[in-house]
């Protein structure tokens, strides 16, 4: 399982299950984006800034059902440990997966199996008020095969929330990760000899106030990307350097709970990237832009739970001479509940996204996918998921569509032990870099 992009949009991982943990199951190479900025363990606490409203008195409390991958049981799930004024979630993971076509390439493909070693911790205080944490997460990879794709990646966060009052809180984190490149990413180079490696550096801040039917939350946010030099199957050296970026982002969103059940909202999100170097065809990418979107966020009593915003998103290259990208912004994911038992997720989204490796200026990504979740026992889960991405880049003439299909199965043995596989296949048509991908997986988790 790939563990990073550099890229802040995600699309549902192919099997739920791997996602819980952040490693093992065989996952299709369709997500964009296979890192969510906000966690670096699967196990993380911190999803931003929240105030301690009660639930009687909170109109966003969204607690009415429960998903299917997330229904807890006695005897069958983790237990938190307390280390001082900490509460832990440490565990160890090892995995064997294999693949069909590791470079994902149509021609000569390679199969190989590798082996993979993942501890991770998340960790939050117990205090009363206030909050603070970290998360941390390694993992290893070692191929039967293809030694040039053994890899050791990780990544540590310290997080913290300040509760300014029963109304306010402002929360924030700072993270590094030292990571590889799926081949499968936007523009990732399926012609490099190894994935390649790059480093991450972010930090944000949030704020949330809450008063009746009002909600307000803030978001600033940087991160820098470093990417290294990579050697090709040719037997050259690529200099990365063109990839070397900061960006920024600042977002605003305002909420009015119209019912207990449902609210409206409204957010506008300011994004900044900021190349260090031009490309080599001298291709300057530096890019900013905002996005608007309006929408709502219910959890209704037909079952249905979820947040769909769409609106407007506009964005200008620093070169005059490349087009602004315009068009429907899109963020949306719905839960249906059709039994307590099982859980269906519909998710969709577009924006602009850095190119990558690509001699672009930018690529606008639209992503739509489903998936499934059913409790077969109450320590067997079975899921299946299906997505879909393409792929604009701009201004150069190349389009990918990549389409990803998968199913996988938890079985909890006990408190200690979860055992986890799966299946995936992963597509990209493409009249520049074509694939098609089976892989498979099985995993066993250890929990103190």
């Amino acid at each position: 399982m790939e563990l990073g992009d550099p890229m802040t949009y995600k699309l549902p991982a192919l099997l739920a299950a791997s996602v819980a943990i952040a490693i093992g199951s065989a996952q299709a190479q369709v997500s964009s984006i296979t890192y969510n900025n906000n966690s670096v363990s699967g196990g993380s606490y911190y999803n931003g800034a929240t105030v301690n409203t009660p639930a009687a008195d909170n109109y966003f409390f969204r607690n009415r059902y429960t998903a299917a991958n997330a229904r807890s049981h006695a005897g069958y799930d983790p237990i938190e440990l307390q280390a001082g004024a900490f509460l832990m979630n440490p565990s160890l993971a090892a995995s064997l997966t294999t693949t069909d076509n590791l470079f994902l390439t149509d021609t000569d493909e390679t199969s190989d199996t590798f082996a993979s070693l993942t501890g991770q911790v998340s960790a939050r205080s117990t205090l009363s008020r206030h909050m603070f944490g970290f998360d941390a997460l390694a993992t290893t990879e070692s191929y039967f095969d293809t030694g040039s794709e053994d890899a050791t990646q990780y990544g540590v966060r310290g997080f913290g929330q300040l509760d300014v009052s029963s109304n306010f809180s402002i929360a924030g984190s700072v993270a590094y990760q030292d990571l590889r490149e799926g081949r499968a990413n936007i523009g990732g180079n399926v012609a490099a000899a190894e994935r390649v490696p790059f480093e991450r550096t972010g930090a944000e801040v949030n704020g949330a106030y809450e008063q009746n039917r009002i909600r307000v939350r803030l978001r600033a946010s940087t991160q820098t990307f470093d990417f290294d030099d990579v050697d090709l199957i040719d037997g050259s050296t690529l200099n990365q350097d063109f990839r070397d970026s900061d960006e920024t982002r600042l977002a605003a969103a305002v909420e009015y709970a119209v019912a207990r059940d449902w609210s409206i909202l409204g957010e506008i999100e300011r994004v900044d990237r900021d190349f260090d170097t031009v490309t080599g065809s001298g291709l300057d990418r530096d890019i900013e832009g905002n996005v608007y979107r309006v929408g709502t966020n219910f959890e209704l009593q037909n079952n249905l739970r979820g947040v769909i915003t769409a609106g407007y998103l506009s964005f200008e290259p620093a070169d005059p001479l490349q087009p602004n990208q315009e068009g429907l912004a899109l963020n949306a994911s719905v839960e249906w509940f059709p039994t307590q038992l099982t859980t269906v997720t519909a998710t969709a989204g577009r924006d602009v996204a850095s190119a990558g490796g690509v001699d672009a200026s930018s690529v606008l990504v639209s992503q739509v996918g489903v998936g499934i979740a059913h409790e077969l026992r109450r320590n067997l889960l079975l899921t299946a998921n299906a997505s879909y991405e393409q792929r604009e880049f701009d201004p150069i003439d190349r389009e990918d569509d990549q389409t990803g299909f998968g199913a996988g199965a938890t079985w909890k043995v006990n408190r200690n032990i979860h055992v986890l596989g799966g299946i995936g296949y992963s597509t990209r048509d493409s009249d520049f870099e074509p694939f098609d991908e089976t892989r498979a997986s099985i995993t066993v988790v250890f929990y103190p």
